[in-house]
Formats: C-alpha cells, structure tokens, sequence
C-alpha cells in the first residue's frame, strides 16, 4: 500500500449558503466529500440529491459543484430560493438544479414556482437554465461509476505511473483484470487503473457499470 508521509488533510468546508438539518424524520440527510484530492465537504437533504451531486461531479465537462446556493429575486430582492446544486461546465456555463422526489410535483404548484424563478434567473444572468431533477432522473450506470469515482480520491502515483505505462501500450481494448496483471501490482494497480478511467485516460468500450471484467481502450492523457 502507499504510504502517505504527509499524513492526512482534512476537506475544505462546504461553500453552501445554508446548512442542512443534521438528521430529519421525513428523509435522510446526507454529507460527503466531492472533488480530487482532500476535497470539499458537500452536503445533501436527501438521497436523490447526494446521487445527483455525485453523478454531476463524476461528468468531465463539469468543473464545479456547489450546493444549497442562495438566489435573490424580486423587484427588490425581496424574495429568496436556495438552489439544491449550481454546476459549474468546463466552458464556464452555470446550470441551477432544484431537486425534488416526483411525489411532491403531481401538484404541479413546485413546477409553477419553478417557472417564475426560472424566468428571474434568466432576467439576472445568475445561470444559464434551471434543470428539476427527481429519483427517475438518476441512470444507475453513471451512478454506480460515479461511486467508485469518489472512492478513488487517494493517489498512489508510483502505481498510476506504472499502470499509465501499461495503458499507453494498448492497442485495442482489454478487460481490466487483464490489465492489472500486467501493471503487476495487485490491488494499488487495479485501483490506479480505476483512477484512469476516472480521468478519462482509460474509457470503458461501452456504457456499463465499471468492474474488473470490463473492456478497457487508451483515449491519452484526459485534456
């Protein structure tokens, strides 16, 4: 295993405009560490929104995720909404997310308010849409990637180099398992080999959820 002389750092604290409620009767409330490396402390007032964060950070395209962010709208600002997520994209474009279970839209009064908030956020330039996400919204593949994407925050770079070595080689694809043979280096090399894939260096053949069995193809350095 690596050793890690500088000892641990602590994630950054989370950068949402308001804290969540440390437990709830009605639903969970989740808090995790998104990003490379330490991280930052991310928080979520329920399950399909802790998936949502994850699956969002997990996207290459997406360079920032900030949770509970707080809009002003109104005439006089007199009127506020947190937002469940604010994603930033690699092109700079900002993207507001509202995340509810479907139960509470067969009302249709949350779609509605969403709308005129929508239409504020247009008239100030806050983001470039606003997207509602619900439970049907989350695809279990990306899921299950993004997952394992967030427990590889370690780096061992002993180990990625030697499996960025073995990757570049590729011609074709091969399964993973295969590929950590090669690297040598048992676990650490099947767990720098998920970082690749993570970064984008390494790309499954088709859309599946990641494991040891499947095929893998070098795409280069992640740009």
């Amino acid at each position: 295993m690596p050793i890690y002389s500088e000892g641990r750092v602590l994630p950054a604290q989370s950068r949402g405009d308001r804290n969540i409620a440390n437990a709830s009767t009605a639903h969970c409330t989740a808090f995790t560490v998104l990003g490379e490396h330490s991280g930052t402390r991310s928080q979520a007032e329920s399950y399909t929104e802790l998936c949502h964060q994850k699956i969002e950070s997990a996207r290459s395209d997406v360079a920032d995720i900030q949770e509970q962010v707080l809009f002003t709208f109104g005439r006089q600002n007199e009127k506020r909404h947190f937002f469940d997520m604010l994603v930033t994209k690699a092109s700079g474009e900002r993207i507001a997310y509202t995340v509810k279970p479907e139960a509470r839209l067969k009302s249709g009064r949350h779609v509605e308010d969403m709308r005129t908030i929508a239409w504020w956020v247009q008239k100030k330039g806050f983001a470039k849409s606003v997207r509602l996400l619900t439970e049907a919204d989350i695809d279990r593949v990306a899921l299950h990637n993004a997952n394992i994407n967030t427990a590889m925050r370690d780096t061992d770079p002993e180990a990625e180099q030697a499996a960025r070595a073995v990757a570049s080689r590729l011609n074709g694809a091969v399964p993973l398992n295969q590929l950590t043979q090669q690297v040598g280096l048992a676990a650490r090399g099947y767990r720098a080999l998920l970082r690749l894939v993570s970064a984008g260096e390494l790309a499954a053949l088709h859309s599946e959820k990641i494991t040891h069995e499947t095929l893998v193809e070098w795409k280069g350095a992640f740009q």
